[in-house]
């Protein structure tokens, strides 16, 4: 993520009581995790049965989930700069945000999987952990609704007219186009307790339940790419981006890995180079089906690059993977100073996400001001993306990065940011939840 949403840093974390990390260990590097009897909304269970993973009692921080959330918050802001700079005629910017829109789909499986991480070793019931989470998401919100409300150019209409329109987009999300992905959030946190205790309780029916959301969510996409329009299903496949259903392989998927965390990570290193080349493949098969949409089905570079497609389905799953085996080699390999810095960028991921939208329409209200819109316009398509993604995307990332980063040692950094301010949070009780949606 966001995540996007978007759930809590697993660093903010204690060790549980009486726990050291094994001798040698560093921190970031997956280390062995016992098995722990409690589970979220669910009273105290044995261990699953016949030795099946069960929840994980979190040891250390996981740098390697930072590394995911770094590269994907980019991968955001690159989509973003993308979509807002292209021509809808753009042959390379369709091309690279078939490949970019993996982004959203990674950051829910994010969500599900930190929150699983991080509340594994907690019981807690369904309206405490509502009270906790909730919070957290609707603060930021309802500013940063406002906060587009009124830098939409619109503050000449009025009061009344703006007052309305910002109750019409709290209920939407439509202050803004990334604002939908808290929506998201909300419908989480309503079935995640739910969720997380029936799969902890069937550990058996994890395999069958992952392959049936992904071949549901193969046939579903495909509806929506391919123009199939139930008729029960229309108000949905039109509208399909806010509704948590349209991820459920994503949300399944990153509680089941965080279910089977020690497995997965075995796992993810002994394939790590396998999980490469998958990646590297759905993303050919992603190009190949962008071109084959252009050529054989007459779709526009926007039609055939969109978001949910069977081909980005593929891709996406890869991604999650892809990218968890890269953070795993990444943080045997950095020092400590780059595992701070890993964990720092993790941390203003979610206000990046809220933010740069902000910085991006400013930059190009400058450009449009001053004349450099339109010469970057007589380019072709492919600089054009290449500026982009050379020149805005670090511009972008970097400043809202670095202006998060200082918010958050500020008292605004819950309305702003989705995390309590650092002093807060060690004040608070050690088995306090920890603070932040993913993204």
């Amino acid at each position: 993520m966001t995540s996007a949403a978007f759930g809590p840093l697993p660093g903010d974390l204690p060790l549980p009581a009486g726990a050291q990390l094994p001798a040698g260990a560093r921190l970031g590097a997956a280390v062995p995790m016992p098995a722990v009897p409690t589970t979220i909304g669910s009273p105290a269970t044995a261990g699953a049965p016949g030795g099946s993973p069960g929840p994980r009692t979190p040891v250390g921080h996981l740098g390697a989930v930072d590394v995911v959330r770094v590269v994907t918050a980019a991968g955001v802001v690159a989509v973003h700069c993308t979509s807002l700079t292209a021509a809808r005629s753009s042959l390379a910017a369709g091309g690279v945000l078939s490949v970019l829109h993996v982004t959203r789909s990674v950051f829910l499986s994010l969500s599900a999987f930190v929150l699983t991480y991080s509340f594994s070793n907690r019981p807690i019931g369904r309206r405490a952990f509502w009270r906790r989470r909730y919070p957290l998401v609707v603060a930021p919100y309802v500013v940063w609704s406002a906060i587009y409300v009124l830098t939409d150019g619109e503050l000449h209409r009025g009061p009344l007219y703006l007052v309305g329109h910002y109750a019409l987009d709290l209920l939407d999300g439509g202050a803004h186009f990334q604002l939908y992905y808290l929506l998201l959030t909300f419908q989480l946190y309503l079935v995640y307790p739910s969720l997380v205790r029936w799969l902890v309780r069937h550990p058996g029916a994890h395999r069958p339940l992952l392959v049936g959301a992904v071949a549901f969510q193969l046939a579903f996409t495909g509806a929506i790419h391919y123009g199939w329009d139930p008729p029960v299903l229309g108000i949905w496949l039109t509208h399909e981006g806010s509704w948590l259903p349209s991820y459920t392989p994503y949300v399944v998927g990153g509680t089941v890995a965080a279910l089977h965390f020690d497995e997965l990570t075995r796992w993810t290193r002994a394939h790590a180079k396998l999980l490469l080349a998958g990646f590297a493949a759905s993303v050919a098969l992603a190009e190949a089906s962008y071109v084959a949409d252009m050529r054989f089905l007459g779709y526009s570079p926007i039609r055939a690059g969109q978001v949910f497609q069977p081909a980005v389905t593929l891709e996406a799953l890869t991604a999650a993977l892809a990218l968890y085996a890269v953070g795993l080699r990444l943080v045997d390999r950095v020092g400590d100073r780059g595992l701070h810095l890993l964990e720092r960028g993790a941390d203003a991921s979610f206000g990046v996400y809220l933010a740069h939208p902000l910085l991006v329409g400013g930059i190009l209200d400058l450009a449009a001001l001053s004349g450099l819109s339109t010469l970057v316009g007589r380019l072709p398509g492919g600089l054009v993306e290449a500026l982009a993604l050379g020149g805005l995307v670090p511009l972008v990332y970097g400043v809202t990065a670095l202006s998060i980063d200082r918010i958050r040692h500020t008292p605004a950094s819950l309305w702003l940011t989705g995390r309590r301010p650092p002093l807060g949070r060690a004040a608070a009780p050690a088995t306090a939840a920890p603070s932040a949606p993913v993204v």
